[in-house]
């Protein structure tokens, strides 16, 4: 009697997630400095994942010639059939390429972010969403000289703390 108990206390406060719609699709993420492929996935209405990668570039140097790929966890705050009000911790690793050809950097750079997601309940299932958060990462490099190579001294490389994302997917159902 007490496993029947149990199991049905484990199925009616772990099951309610199972019975949303689990969705996962492909899109794109345009950033105030870079542009993202990614692959986001709904594995319950409250719990999601995304993994991304794409190009980016820095403040002092508009060229997008750095590369940055992470990953992203979600929880949903809020849930309705049509939008997601969540919040998510943000994980990335940034390769830099700095104003000078021979100076070259990477560094991990954590943050947190809010957004909110609004989705298209049609055949065709899309969703776009907004995003705002801050990230921090620095790093100190050793500056050369572009003649013999020797130390010339060392400067620090800043991660721009703002997120502001916008971002459009196709998803399905899984």
């Amino acid at each position: 009697m007490k496993q029947i108990f149990v199991f049905l206390v484990l199925i009616l406060f772990l099951g309610f997630d199972s019975f949303s719609q689990k969705i996962g699709g492909f899109g794109g993420e345009l950033s105030v400095i870079g542009f993202k492929p990614n692959y986001r996935t709904w594995v319950s209405k409250k719990t999601g994942y995304e993994v991304f990668g794409g190009i980016a570039s820095e403040l002092d140097d508009i060229k997008p010639n750095d590369f940055e790929a992470g990953f992203k966890f979600l929880h949903a705050l809020l849930y309705t059939r049509t939008n997601r009000t969540y919040v998510g911790l943000v994980g990335k690793y940034k390769w830099v390429n700095l104003l000078d050809e021979n100076s070259r950097t990477s560094l991990p750079i954590p943050g947190f972010l809010v957004g909110k997601e609004w989705h298209s309940k049609r055949i065709k299932r899309k969703g776009v969403a907004v995003e705002l958060g801050y990230q921090f990462g620095s790093k100190e490099y050793d500056v050369l000289s572009p003649v013999n190579h020797s130390f010339i001294g060392r400067e620090t490389f800043n991660e721009f703390p703002l997120i502001l994302n916008v971002r459009y997917s196709f998803y399905s159902k899984r």
